[in-house]
């Protein structure tokens, strides 16, 4: 179907329970053979502020249940890889801001004025780049227990998209006081050693987008963006789902990073999942081709890590290289470090088995 022009109105969803704050739809309509109509979908788009060390990130998500928790990528609210390194951080996985996140909802794609709400993060995988962030509040209070939000359902956005299909984002935009909407397609799929689809290359990469909501072009929701790829929506945890569905989620979770256990050979389940190494990657398109893998290592204690098959080792504290080796690597007792396993990530991950062991030093 070929796209001749995009119109964007507005239409009403619904009165949410907080007095004098309406939450409207956004209504996309494609001309052409087919008209394609987001109604809901769009409205549960969100754009998100998060207090870094140093500033303020403007990035994107999506409402995916009406009590307010939001799916986005890990990358918005904190570290997936080797960025920690370069922003001081401790290790990946670390949140930029571990209390808050300012959720905003706008009325419409030309409103430049936001509802804005506080979430926290009470879920992450750093492997998968997906978080799960639950709204706990109003700017001035307590959040009222029977607000309801817009939101996409993800027992209803099963559907895989085909290559070469057309899509859209909704999400921020640097400089842009309202939501954005721009073109995309799928360039390219990616499988995991599971043979199930890990994420898909997508023609478009925005910093201030990461995180938002992909729609195909019939207004199907097919996931978040992470980076430069599209993590579908049924790559959402199934225990994460599980929580959604029995109440409240109150504790924070973040997984991804294993520890290591003295003289245990610990085995890598799932190769080709974890396709966005570092941040810095994003541009250069070098993600593609590595794949990165973090374990905590016993705390004071020195000892050998060993790889099979032989891969890069990198160790880490706070920030700062303690060392790198291919195959085994010597680390001095220190507290709270981890080591970086890289690894190439070919075209077909099928059959590959990484293990890494720590051996205490007597």
């Amino acid at each position: 179907m070929q796209f001749v022009s995009v119109v964007l109105g507005q239409i009403a969803l619904f009165t949410a329970c907080v007095a004098n704050s309406p939450q409207r739809a956004v209504t996309l309509v494609f001309a052409g053979d087919q008209n394609a109509s987001l109604n809901s979908q769009a409205a549960a788009a969100v754009r998100l502020r998060v207090e870094g060390s140093r500033s303020e990130r403007l990035r994107s998500g999506v409402l995916i249940d009406p009590r307010g928790y939001v799916l986005t990528s890990f990358s918005s609210v904190g570290s997936v890889g080797l960025s920690a390194r370069r922003e001081g951080r401790s290790r990946p996985g670390t949140l930029y801001d571990a209390e808050d996140v300012v959720v905003e909802l706008l009325d419409g794609p030309f409103s430049t004025v936001a509802t804005s709400y506080i979430a926290r993060v009470v879920r992450g995988d750093i492997r998968l780049n997906l978080a799960l962030l639950r709204i706990t509040a109003t700017r001035s209070g307590t959040l009222p227990p029977s607000i309801r939000f817009p939101f996409v359902d993800l027992a209803l956005a099963s559907r895989e998209p085909t290559w070469g299909a057309a899509g859209f984002v909704i999400g921020a935009e640097e400089d842009v006081p309202s939501l954005s909407v721009r073109r995309s397609a799928i360039v390219a799929g990616l499988r995991n050693s599971n043979g199930g689809i890990a994420g898909y290359l997508v023609d478009f990469s925005q910093s201030s987008m990461d995180g938002a909501p992909y729609y195909g072009a019939d207004g199907s929701f097919l996931g978040v963006l992470a980076g430069p790829y599209l993590r579908p929506s049924s790559r959402v945890p199934s225990s994460w789902r599980a929580a959604l569905s029995t109440g409240p989620i109150e504790d924070t979770h973040i997984s991804g990073m294993s520890a290591l256990r003295p003289g245990i050979w610990a085995e890598i389940d799932v190769f080709g999942d974890s396709f966005s190494a570092s941040e810095d990657e994003y541009d250069n398109s070098s993600a593609q081709t590595t794949e990165q893998f973090y374990f905590r290592l016993p705390s004071g204690q020195a000892g050998t890590v060993v790889t099979e098959p032989v891969v890069l080792i990198n160790a880490y504290r706070a920030g700062a290289l303690l060392g790198t080796a291919t195959g085994e690597l010597f680390v001095t007792a220190e507290t709270d470090a981890y080591v970086a396993l890289q690894m190439p990530r070919p075209d077909d991950p099928r059959g590959l088995q990484l293990r890494v062991r720590f051996e205490p030093t007597p």
